[in-house]
């Protein structure tokens, strides 16, 4: 009955709480989600995710985007509802990356050297160096920088952070997000530079 209306109209009937008009529009944005999963499914399969769960977690975004979104004519809702899509993905596979290889649970020392060259903890967790050497005991330390930083990354400079420590190459992460190579290479200084600032207080 609804297939032919628009996303507005349809966001109209839903808020007031028809269900069909509901389905139509999750309907129409399953193959979205599906690019989507697709999309992350290779990451996903890293840490433990299917795609299925990722799909599952793009549902939740769309389900995110029809209620939290107002109209406005900044933003249309094809773009704010995939802005949500993606950022729930995203957040799931950050959190999965995190409780399979936890720094914090590893607890090593962010400024300390690591090696002969010099290398810190910030060079690893950026995908700059390997197998950190230096162990530290002070895990409330250790959590206390990692959810500061968290705190005052922007929304892309999160994604960029996680995708990094995830392993992948500038070149991977500019595609996955659809941003310039120099675009991701701004965002990493950014990220380094907010660090920085924590650890100098």
């Amino acid at each position: 009955m609804y297939k032919d209306y628009n996303d507005y109209e349809l966001l109209y009937l839903i808020n007031d709480s028809n269900e069909e008009a509901e389905n139509v529009l999750y309907n129409k944005y399953k193959q979205v989600i599906d690019m989507k999963a697709k999309k992350y499914k290779l990451l996903g399969k890293k840490v433990g995710l299917e795609y299925n769960d990722l799909f599952q977690e793009g549902m939740l975004g769309l389900a995110e985007a029809i209620n939290s979104y107002k109209d406005n004519k900044d933003t249309k809702f094809a773009s704010f509802a995939n802005m949500c899509i993606e950022r729930q993905i995203l957040s799931v596979l950050a959190t999965a990356r995190r409780k399979k290889h936890s720094l914090l649970n590893d607890s090593y020392s962010l400024d300390a050297s690591i090696d002969e060259e010099g290398s810190t903890l910030l060079d690893f967790i950026l995908g700059d160096s390997i197998d950190p050497s230096i162990k530290v005991e002070d895990d409330e330390k250790m959590e206390y920088i990692y959810n500061s930083l968290y705190k005052e990354l922007s929304h892309f400079e999160k994604n960029v952070f996680d995708l990094k420590v995830m392993g992948l190459e500038y070149k991977e992460i500019a595609s996955l997000l659809d941003k310039s190579y120099k675009s991701v290479d701004t965002a990493l200084q950014r990220i380094r530079l907010k660090l920085r600032k924590i650890l100098d207080k």
